[in-house]
């Protein structure tokens, strides 16, 4: 007689031993600026997005500081700026290719807020193709650069703890909503020329020495919270920010930085925030191209990032 009890319970542990010892891929876009430790795993896999210049000539995001110091100090020199482009369908359908014939069964994808760029989209598009081959968990950012590259250590972090996709989407979308995102423009001559303010306001902007504060909010998209005059406030605005956002997550938060040529402004503000903070813990890293060309030269990226609760 058939024991429906064994049975059911031996084909439970089949499925579970099946997740635990699932291949698994991450993907993650090229704007999320991965570190060495990172980008140099054998399964995390970056799509790149790329900047389009005036003349026609395409060039993909780079996460290489000197590409980037490189990109900002010719942005300056631009009266007409860049325009930027997700990667095409094509590239999608070619690494998910590469990433079934290396043998992976599921796929993590960590990709730019998308209230900011058509990539989260294209992705689940092209992942349809392959549902036969492949389990996709698609994870929307909220946000870019430090917060994607956090995403992605939390994601390893999770996968080497042994839980699987049924606790780790849920927890990765804590971190995204959890996560906060706060860009000092650093010029707002470049908003001009992207069309974001109109020359007069910038002129006023400029005369008055005006820094917005923009905030990339939950759904992703960007707000102005804040026009700051001096460095002083825009010191004792963060060091606010800090102090509410460590109340609620002690340990569980960390502060990461992410400029386009201004890393001591950058690190002058964050050192201001805490007397807790020490500054040899704060990730720092480069805007990539494609969101530089949005915010301009000199600005600076704050995150406080957050670590999912298991």
């Amino acid at each position: 007689m058939v024991n429906y009890v064994d049975t059911i319970f031996c084909t439970m542990m089949y499925f579970l031993r099946r997740a635990i010892n699932m291949k698994t891929a991450i993907i993650v876009d090229s704007t999320a600026t991965l570190p060495e430790n990172l980008s140099s795993l054998e399964n995390v896999f970056q799509i790149k997005l790329s900047v389009i210049f005036p003349d026609g000539e395409v060039r993909e995001d780079s996460s290489d500081p000197q590409v980037i110091s490189d990109y900002y100090n010719e942005l300056e020199n631009m009266t007409t700026l860049p325009t930027t482009s997700q990667p095409t369908n094509g590239q999608i359908y070619d690494l998910y290719e590469e990433i079934i014939q290396a043998g992976y069964e599921e796929v993590y994808g960590i990709v730019i807020a998308s209230q900011l760029s058509g990539t989260l989209s294209s992705l689940e598009a092209v992942s349809r193709t392959f549902t036969d081959q492949v389990t996709t968990h698609m994870i929307d950012a909220k946000s870019t650069s430090a917060v994607s590259q956090h995403l992605v250590a939390e994601c390893l972090r999770l996968l080497a703890a042994g839980y699987t996709a049924d606790t780790i989407v849920p927890a990765l979308k804590q971190v995204a909503d959890e996560s906060e995102t706060y860009i000092l423009v650093g010029s707002l001559d470049n908003l001009v020329k992207g069309g974001r303010l109109s020359a007069t306001g910038a002129f006023f902007g400029n005369l008055l020495k005006i820094t917005p504060l923009i905030k990339i909010d939950r759904a992703g998209s960007l707000e102005v919270i804040d026009k700051i005059r001096t460095e002083r406030k825009m010191r004792e605005k963060f060091k606010a920010i800090y102090q509410t956002a460590h109340a609620k997550y002690g340990d569980r938060l960390h502060l990461a930085i992410a400029h386009s040529n201004a890393l001591e402004r950058a690190l002058n503000i964050v050192g201001n925030m805490s007397d807790d903070i020490d500054i040899s813990q704060v990730s720092v890293s480069g805007l990539t191209p494609v969101v530089g060309t949005h915010v301009g030269n000199g600005s600076i990226g704050i995150f406080l990032l957050v670590d999912a609760d298991l």
